[in-house]
């Protein structure tokens, strides 16, 4: 018997294998808004470990307004504090608006900003200037 016969040399005494009826198509979902369903919200108090942050830089680089005003900012920078790169790849994105359409920050925040930027340039040189890298003793 071979499985490539054609219809008109079926015979009926043989078993034919009947196909199980098809389910009735499902009727449509409708779509949920996503964007309003988050399966956590970001940290929008100051955690522990940016009043220790907070506490660790001198009294006048501490940031007062940026810690009451934007503590989710806060949180974030003291999170990177120990990574040069990405500390500064952040602060340097608060900073420039590369999008245009941002509102900035208010003076006082900014200030902070500029101060805590600057002090860790103190603390933590940068050394991926291509002119602090190239060794010229040969």
């Amino acid at each position: 018997m071979s499985i490539y016969r054609r219809t008109s040399q079926t015979r009926l005494s043989e078993p034919q294998l009947d196909a199980p009826p098809r389910p009735a198509p499902a009727a449509p979902v409708p779509r949920e808004d996503w964007t309003k369903r988050r399966t956590s919200q970001p940290a929008n108090g100051l955690l522990k470990p940016t009043h220790a942050w907070a506490a660790s830089l001198p009294q006048e680089i501490q940031p007062k307004a940026l810690l009451t005003v934007f503590p989710r900012i806060a949180n974030l920078m003291a999170a990177m504090w120990h990574d040069p790169n990405s500390f500064r790849r952040y602060v340097d994105d608060l900073l420039v608006d590369r999008r245009g359409n941002r509102h900035g920050f208010p003076l006082d925040v900014l200030r902070e900003l500029f101060k805590i930027r600057a002090y860790y340039d103190e603390i933590h040189p940068d050394s991926n200037l291509p002119w602090e890298r190239a060794s010229f003793d040969r």
